[in-house]
């Protein structure tokens, strides 16, 4: 770039003292891109911040992957469990079993509905996060028989808060825990007492209001199963964006095809994410129309500059300044503006961001939203998409007055002088 160019555009945009309009619409463009840039900012940030917290809600409760059998059962659990571990070792991280079924559980004449669990205290603590998520109490333990005793002691049952909460629950509660399907020879579902002993806080509506867990072992007898049997298996990978690879691999596999189905955790909440996905698409090209705007400033800008310095530029142009020089004049000053803004929206964009991250200032409905704060993900990929779309948008903005200036003859600028 020549030397003239850089200095020409750098004393149209700052010596305007005797046009105080120029250099309030000046001011107003650069503040409309910077608003347009932390406003997005702010936004995708947040958007983020929902998929990135699903994202660890969802793995951290169901893990990665869930392998289980069209039969409803899976018999040998411990072999499978071990195959997997040798066939799959490059990208399985860790491997366990439960045993699940929806049941009622009522305390002091309140029933609701909840899917038993019943898992493994070592099991789970590798796949999932779910014991760091029970916020009173301990992991449920098996009823233990010890002789001199005329009764067993009682087994134990860790329920999701809202679970709790609907039955008015506490540590130490008895409930019934009751089964739809019904003993042979009987008519009676089948239905057994747990005492509660703890509670827990996934952070997760869907999750807290519906699941309950039990030991493993203790699950298996109430349901009547095998005991080296599961109903599925948790696989945690040890890159959980690329779970639907091993997926694929799973379902073609001859020990792990039909009967069996692995999904990973995407595949089980797509919906949720799609529906995360299309908004941030949507939300962007909505905010992107606040920068558009205000680009229309911008050229609204050069093209009032443009009419100011007609007469400047028709003299430097006689004078031996190339019609492609002086184009480049009011591109530069058209993306110092935009340039400008857009630093100084991802600049307040950032420290927006870093308020609500800090204070967790804006609550939200858990059971509307499964988290009870707006989370903030500031994605450095993000942050440079952004810019790098104010910046663009802002040097479109520059083409039609920069275009006016190259074609116009030196003529004209000088035809009433």
């Amino acid at each position: 770039m020549k030397p003239v160019v850089s200095v020409l555009a750098r004393r149209f945009l700052t010596a305007r003292k005797h046009n105080s309009f120029l250099s309030f619409i000046s001011s107003i463009s650069l503040f409309g891109v910077a608003v347009g840039v932390a406003a997005l900012l702010v936004v995708m940030a947040v958007m983020e911040g929902f998929e990135t917290k699903l994202r660890s809600l969802i793995t951290g409760t169901r893990s990665h992957i869930t392998l289980y059998s069209t039969k409803n059962i899976i018999l040998n659990r411990h072999q499978m469990m071990e195959r997997l571990q040798e066939k799959f070792d490059e990208q399985v991280d860790s491997v366990s079993s439960f045993v699940f079924s929806e049941v009622m559980l009522a305390h002091k004449g309140r029933v609701v509905g909840s899917v038993l669990e019943g898992v493994e205290a070592a099991g789970i603590a590798r796949t999932t996060d779910i014991i760091r998520q029970i916020s009173k109490g301990e992991i449920p333990k098996a009823g233990i028989f010890e002789e001199g005793d005329d009764d067993q002691k009682m087994a134990t049952i860790v329920l999701g808060s809202v679970v709790a909460e609907e039955l008015a629950a506490g540590i130490g509660s008895v409930i019934s825990v009751i089964s739809p399907y019904f003993d042979k020879g009987t008519m009676r579902p089948r239905s057994q007492h747990f005492r509660v002993s703890g509670i827990l806080s996934t952070g997760m509506y869907e999750y807290d209001s519906k699941y309950s867990l039990v030991e493993a072992g203790e699950a298996r007898r109430f349901f009547r199963l095998p005991k080296k049997s599961a109903s599925a298996l948790r696989i945690k990978t040890n890159d959980v964006r690329r779970s639907f690879e091993l997926v694929r691999r799973l379902n073609r596999d001859p020990d792990f095809g039909f009967p069996y189905v692995a999904r990973d955790w995407t595949e089980l909440n797509r919906n949720l994410l799609y529906a995360i996905k299309l908004q941030k698409i949507v939300i962007f090209i909505v905010l992107i129309s606040i920068i558009i705007v205000a680009a229309f400033n911008i050229m609204s800008t050069l093209v009032i500059m443009m009419d100011e310095k007609k007469k400047d530029m028709s003299i430097l142009k006689s004078m031996g300044l190339a019609p492609n020089d002086s184009a480049k004049v009011f591109v530069i000053i058209g993306s110092l503006i935009g340039g400008a803004g857009a630093v100084f929206g991802v600049a307040l964009g950032i420290a927006i961001c870093q308020v609500i991250a800090n204070t967790k200032l804006i609550e939200l409905p858990a059971d509307i939203y499964f988290i009870s704060y707006l989370p903030i993900d500031m994605q450095f990929s993000t942050l440079v998409i952004v810019m790098l779309s104010a910046f663009s948008v802002s040097l479109l903005a520059t083409l039609y007055p920069s275009w006016r200036v190259r074609v116009e003859s030196p003529i004209e600028g000088l035809r009433y002088e």
